[in-house]
């Protein structure tokens, strides 16, 4: 996903925004291997809505926001449908690890908004794989 060192506010905002960048290019390939597409470009969109939420932010902050890259590299290649929905669940997993950490970061009142973000990417996660995985809850 992202290569950035969550170590700020700024930072932690960045890396979301590439993390959603990602999502987006990740979620097109794993669509173009399923039968019924639907609910990887439902995921797509998903990513989309929060990249503008991002991108917004950024405006709002005074951040200078990061560009998406023309590609990114698969963790593995996507074969069919089997490969592509475990790489769903993979990349849904990661998106949980980025947003965890830029949690403590984020302005408290972004923190709440997000965390909701990382526990419905954890039930996506479960959707696609169909594993239940430990993951944070806001308070």
């Amino acid at each position: 996903m992202s290569d950035l060192v969550v170590v700020d506010r700024d930072s932690a905002i960045q890396d979301l925004l590439a993390s959603s960048y990602a999502a987006i290019y990740v979620y097109g390939v794993i669509a173009a291997y399923l039968s019924e597409p639907e609910s990887a470009l439902d995921c797509m969109a998903i990513y989309r809505k929060k990249r503008d939420e991002l991108l917004a932010w950024c405006q709002e902050l005074g951040i200078s926001p990061i560009a998406a890259r023309a590609a990114y590299q698969l963790s593995y290649p996507i074969s069919d449908g089997a490969s592509a929905r475990a790489m769903g669940a993979l990349l849904e997993d990661r998106v949980c690890a980025h947003w965890s950490q830029a949690l403590y970061f984020l302005p408290s009142d972004l923190q709440k908004t997000e965390s909701n973000f990382l526990q419905t990417a954890a039930v996506r996660s479960f959707v696609w794989s169909g594993i239940t995985k430990a993951f944070f809850a806001a308070e």
